[in-house]
Parts: structure tokens; sequence; C-alpha cells
């Protein structure tokens, strides 16, 4: 399947995250571990949630897979362990929306890698693509929930 990358530039993004280790669909819990470690008039500063694979899960095997469990944060917010403080620098990042079940990210992400990165002629950054939900899973059907995956490019 292929998919369709707009070529946007971004603003910084911080990232408040949680690690996990372990198949990247069962990050769900960390994320929910996650909610309960913000106090509540820390909310203000969360902006979005987004998950960091930082292996590639056909390379590696699923119980050791690194990713983290993230909301986009103010530089407002205190970052406290077991939280870790993720920066993603402005600029050019190519980004996938994949409208549907998360089941479908791995397929979007083998694309963006493996068929669109490829041909593109574009240079990446060092830095591993991410996720950011753009709807809550908790009061969105499956098939309309939407994800981006920003893969950050040079220039």
């Amino acid at each position: 399947m292929a998919y369709e990358v707009e070529i946007k530039e971004m603003p910084a993004v911080r990232l408040a995250g949680l690690a996990h280790k372990g198949p990247y669909p069962s990050v769900g819990p960390v994320f929910q571990k996650l909610v309960s470690l913000i106090p509540e008039p820390s909310w203000a500063e969360v902006e979005h949630a987004a998950m960091i694979g930082h292996d590639n899960p056909r390379k590696v095997p699923a119980e050791e897979l690194r990713s983290h469990a993230c909301f986009a944060v103010g530089e407002g917010f205190v970052i406290f362990p077991p939280l870790a403080e993720i920066r993603y620098p402005a600029g050019k990042y190519a980004v996938v929306t994949v409208k549907g079940p998360y089941e479908q990210l791995p397929d979007a992400y083998r694309w963006l890698d493996e068929d669109w990165f490829p041909a593109s002629g574009m240079e990446h950054r060092d830095l591993v693509a991410y996720e950011v939900y753009l709807n809550d899973p908790m009061n969105t059907k499956p098939e309309d929930l939407l994800t981006e995956i920003r893969l950050p490019l040079q220039g």
C-alpha cells in the first residue's frame, strides 16, 4: 500500500516520555502509567500524545524493542524521574497521516522507510521517526483514528 507524504516545516517538539521495552503494540499500559504520573496542574502544559519506537521491528526481536510513550509538553512542564526529556528540533519532516487502527502503523513505517525514503532523494536526520496521535483512542472508533508519522529530514 502507498501512502501520501507531505514535506512539512515543523516546530521544535519537547517530549516527556516513559520508557518501555517489548513489542510496540504493548505500549498501551505505559501510556496509562504516564497519565497517572502527571499532576493535575501540569496538564495545561500537555499538547498531545506521541510515541517513539527506537528500533526497527523487522531487525530487532519484539521483546527487545525500545520505545517511549510520550506527551508533547511546553517549556513550563517540569520533567521528573522516571520521565525522560526527548527533543526533536524544528525543521523539515516527511509526514504520513494514517487513518485507521494502530495495527496499520507497521505497514506505513515499512513503506516510508523502504519504499518512499530511498526514492525520495532526501537525507535523513540523525533521529528516528516518531508518531503523533491526533485523536483519542478512548473515544474514537478504530477506523477513525488519525496518526501522523513524522520522519526528520536534513535541510
